[in-house]
Protein backbone atom coordinates (compact mmCIF):
# COMPACT_ATOMS: atom_id res chain seq x y z
CA UNK A 1 0.00 0.00 0.00
CA UNK A 2 1.50 3.49 -0.90
CA UNK A 3 1.09 5.84 1.78
CA UNK A 4 -1.42 8.83 2.03
CA UNK A 5 0.29 12.04 3.06
CA UNK A 6 -0.49 13.14 6.64
CA UNK A 7 -3.03 10.31 7.02
CA UNK A 8 -3.66 9.78 10.49
CA UNK A 9 -6.10 6.96 12.26
CA UNK A 10 -7.86 7.54 15.51
CA UNK A 11 -8.78 4.48 17.48
CA UNK A 12 -11.53 4.57 19.70
CA UNK A 13 -12.31 1.78 22.03
CA UNK A 14 -12.55 0.60 25.48
CA UNK A 15 -10.55 -3.24 25.42
CA UNK A 16 -6.98 -1.46 25.76
CA UNK A 17 -5.60 -5.16 24.60
CA UNK A 18 -7.56 -4.21 21.24
CA UNK A 19 -6.03 -0.67 21.28
CA UNK A 20 -2.88 -2.06 21.47
CA UNK A 21 -2.84 -4.59 19.37
CA UNK A 22 -4.70 -2.37 16.64
CA UNK A 23 -2.03 0.38 17.15
CA UNK A 24 1.22 -1.82 16.48
CA UNK A 25 -0.77 -2.99 13.53
CA UNK A 26 -1.09 0.16 11.85
CA UNK A 27 1.94 1.61 13.09
CA UNK A 28 4.41 -1.75 12.19
CA UNK A 29 2.60 -2.14 8.55
CA UNK A 30 3.55 1.85 8.45
CA UNK A 31 -0.27 2.62 7.74
CA UNK A 32 0.50 5.67 9.32
CA UNK A 33 3.09 7.53 11.18
CA UNK A 34 -0.04 8.96 13.06
CA UNK A 35 -2.09 6.74 15.19
CA UNK A 36 -4.39 8.44 18.01
CA UNK A 37 -6.31 5.87 21.02
CA UNK A 38 -8.98 7.22 22.98
CA UNK A 39 -10.34 4.48 25.54
CA UNK A 40 -13.42 6.70 25.67
CA UNK A 41 -15.50 8.19 22.70
CA UNK A 42 -15.53 11.34 24.63
CA UNK A 43 -12.37 12.07 24.50
CA UNK A 44 -12.02 11.38 21.03
CA UNK A 45 -15.02 13.89 20.34
CA UNK A 46 -12.47 16.82 23.03
CA UNK A 47 -9.54 16.07 20.40
CA UNK A 48 -11.99 16.70 17.36
CA UNK A 49 -13.48 19.61 18.43
CA UNK A 50 -9.39 20.74 19.52
CA UNK A 51 -9.25 20.50 15.38
CA UNK A 52 -11.78 22.97 14.62
CA UNK A 53 -8.98 25.98 14.52
CA UNK A 54 -6.73 24.16 12.50
CA UNK A 55 -6.06 26.03 9.27
CA UNK A 56 -6.44 22.26 7.46
CA UNK A 57 -7.49 19.20 8.95
CA UNK A 58 -5.14 15.90 8.08
CA UNK A 59 -7.15 13.35 6.27
CA UNK A 60 -7.93 10.93 9.19
CA UNK A 61 -9.53 7.31 8.91
CA UNK A 62 -11.56 6.97 12.77
CA UNK A 63 -11.58 3.43 14.00
CA UNK A 64 -14.93 2.82 16.10
CA UNK A 65 -15.99 0.48 18.66
CA UNK A 66 -19.74 0.17 18.48
CA UNK A 67 -20.31 -1.56 22.14
CA UNK A 68 -18.64 0.17 24.85
CA UNK A 69 -19.52 1.79 28.35
CA UNK A 70 -20.60 5.40 29.17
CA UNK A 71 -20.63 6.71 24.84
CA UNK A 72 -20.85 3.71 22.44
CA UNK A 73 -20.30 3.96 18.80
CA UNK A 74 -23.79 4.88 17.98
CA UNK A 75 -23.97 7.90 20.31
CA UNK A 76 -20.30 9.15 19.01
CA UNK A 77 -21.50 8.94 15.54
CA UNK A 78 -24.77 10.93 16.93
CA UNK A 79 -22.66 13.48 18.57
CA UNK A 80 -20.17 13.92 15.57
CA UNK A 81 -22.93 14.45 13.15
CA UNK A 82 -23.01 18.10 14.93
CA UNK A 83 -19.92 19.02 13.95
CA UNK A 84 -18.85 21.28 11.22
CA UNK A 85 -18.14 19.81 7.98
CA UNK A 86 -14.61 20.88 7.75
CA UNK A 87 -14.31 18.06 9.96
CA UNK A 88 -16.43 15.53 9.02
CA UNK A 89 -15.28 15.87 5.30
CA UNK A 90 -11.62 15.16 6.31
CA UNK A 91 -13.02 11.81 8.38
CA UNK A 92 -13.69 8.95 7.28
CA UNK A 93 -15.52 6.19 10.21
CA UNK A 94 -14.72 2.46 10.13
CA UNK A 95 -16.65 0.69 12.71
CA UNK A 96 -15.02 -2.39 14.34
CA UNK A 97 -16.94 -5.07 15.99
CA UNK A 98 -16.39 -8.41 17.67
CA UNK A 99 -20.30 -8.32 18.00
CA UNK A 100 -22.32 -10.45 15.70
CA UNK A 101 -25.97 -8.91 16.86
CA UNK A 102 -28.11 -7.87 13.89
CA UNK A 103 -29.33 -4.52 14.99
CA UNK A 104 -26.01 -3.31 15.81
CA UNK A 105 -24.59 -4.84 11.93
CA UNK A 106 -28.00 -3.30 10.50
CA UNK A 107 -27.69 0.08 12.26
CA UNK A 108 -23.63 0.37 11.16
CA UNK A 109 -24.89 -0.15 7.64
CA UNK A 110 -27.56 2.28 7.31
CA UNK A 111 -25.60 5.39 8.69
CA UNK A 112 -24.34 7.28 6.00
CA UNK A 113 -21.19 8.46 7.66
CA UNK A 114 -20.12 5.02 8.45
CA UNK A 115 -17.64 4.09 5.19
CA UNK A 116 -17.62 -0.26 6.33
CA UNK A 117 -17.95 -2.35 9.24
CA UNK A 118 -15.06 -4.28 10.31
CA UNK A 119 -14.56 -7.75 12.38
CA UNK A 120 -12.40 -7.37 14.97
CA UNK A 121 -9.43 -8.17 15.84
CA UNK A 122 -8.46 -6.54 12.87
CA UNK A 123 -7.20 -8.44 9.65
CA UNK A 124 -4.62 -6.23 7.77
CA UNK A 125 -5.71 -6.83 4.23
CA UNK A 126 -8.77 -6.08 5.50
CA UNK A 127 -7.84 -2.73 6.72
CA UNK A 128 -5.66 -1.73 4.02
CA UNK A 129 -8.91 -2.64 1.52
CA UNK A 130 -10.57 -0.47 3.50
CA UNK A 131 -7.96 2.14 3.62
CA UNK A 132 -6.74 2.04 0.24
CA UNK A 133 -11.03 2.05 -0.90
CA UNK A 134 -11.14 5.71 0.89
CA UNK A 135 -8.48 7.18 -0.42
CA UNK A 136 -8.36 5.44 -4.01
CA UNK A 137 -8.11 8.72 -5.95
CA UNK A 138 -5.01 10.25 -3.34
CA UNK A 139 -3.04 6.19 -4.60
Amino acid sequence: MNSIPDLRVILIDDNEIDLLLHEKLISFQQISRTVLSFANANKALEFLSSNITLPKIPPTVILLDIQMPEMDGFEFLHAFDAYPYKIKSQCHIVMVSSSLDYGDITRTNANPMVIKLLRKPLLLKDLKETIEGIFKDFL
